[in-house]
């Protein structure tokens, strides 16, 4: 069985996910080109907020497969949002995203002090939609026509999170 982590990115680890991300064709049409001085920039941009927006990497047996971010971390109303990359399409449909979001939750409660958690997602999303409902997220909120996309116009999906005490 795959064992699947959570823990910050090195440098080096960073610039590995960068130089194998696929962006999802559903998500962004556009290739992406990596680039090491963006990166690096964006990498130290992530360790300068770590302490309201920390991002870690997504580990199955070692491997990198995707990132992870805790954003907006607001410890006085206990609440943050999460968002989650898959590295390219031959991470997907194994579960890692599941594990790590499961992960992500349960730090977000002891690490962090949160009690709610929101994320969103497109309408056409229906792989993420279907990860925040199983683990118990609930569609809160539905704009339509938020994103656009070059296949048209996009809903944005609003899903809560609320831990049990």
């Amino acid at each position: 069985m795959t064992q699947v982590t959570l823990r910050p990115f090195t440098r080096e680890e960073y610039h590995e996910f960068f130089r194998g991300y696929e962006p999802d064709p559903m998500m962004d049409p556009h290739p992406y080109r990596y680039q090491q001085t963006h990166v690096d920039r964006n990498f130290d941009y992530d360790e300068s907020r770590r302490d309201r927006y920390p991002t870690f990497g997504i580990f199955a047996d070692d491997a990198i497969v995707g990132t992870l971010s805790l954003k907006r971390i607001d410890r006085a109303a206990r609440k943050c949002e999460v968002g989650l990359m898959m590295m390219n399409d031959a991470c997907k449909n194994h579960g890692y995203g599941t594990a790590a979001l499961r992960l992500a939750m349960e730090m977000a409660q002891t690490e962090y002090g949160v009690k709610f958690i929101w994320a969103d997602t497109m309408g056409s999303n229906t792989r993420m939609q279907h990860v925040l409902t199983k683990l118990g997220f609930r569609l809160t909120e539905r704009i339509e026509k938020v994103y656009d996309m070059p296949r048209g116009k996009e809903d944005r999906l609003v899903y809560c999170w609320e831990a049990v005490e």
